[in-house]
């Protein structure tokens, strides 16, 4: 009776193992799969309406966002950004919006959300800004960089961002 009982508790445990082990990768949409050491990644990235990217600084979560829109010129200072950051807890992803005129700073807050800001906010939180619409020093349209690139925010401290086009 003793032996029956131990293979049933060995035949439990090795059952429970089985159900719940899985073969299947439980993490499709995962955002931060972004591969510092990835070769296509760059400080400096053109962007499409309509495409996605991921983004990604030492120390902070990696993010996806997706161009929705692109209008204007850099020659004109009249381009204009606007993209959703994709959530990865399952909310609605979050629109800003980037132009010549206006914010064209996106900055990463303490509490992990993101904020479109002028270029006062932005070089006195060069060391929160991850992303930046290039203006006056660009030479294509919709020039999105690591903050850097910025001669003013890298001497305030602003840290390297890397961009890649996103495969998935």
């Amino acid at each position: 009776m003793k032996k029956i009982f131990n293979l049933a508790v060995i035949f439990a445990a090795l059952a429970a193992s089985f159900t719940f082990a899985s073969c299947d990768d439980d993490e499709d949409d995962v955002i931060n799969d972004f591969e510092d050491g990835s070769a296509n990644a760059v400080a400096e990235l053109q962007v499409v309406a309509g495409k996605k990217y991921q983004a990604y600084q030492a120390g902070t979560a990696a993010f996806t966002f997706k161009v929705t829109s692109t209008t204007g010129h850099y020659a004109d200072k009249s381009q204009v950004v606007e993209f959703e950051i994709e959530n990865a807890d399952g909310k609605k992803d979050v629109e800003f919006t980037l132009s010549d005129q206006g914010s064209s700073y996106l900055m990463r807050n303490a509490d992990g959300s993101y904020e479109a800001v002028g270029k006062t906010v932005a070089d006195q939180n060069a060391d929160k800004v991850v992303m930046v619409l290039a203006c006056a020093n660009s030479t294509a349209d919709y020039t999105i960089t690591s903050g850097t690139i910025n001669d003013s925010l890298k001497k305030a401290g602003a840290k390297e961002t890397k961009f890649a086009e996103k495969k998935k």
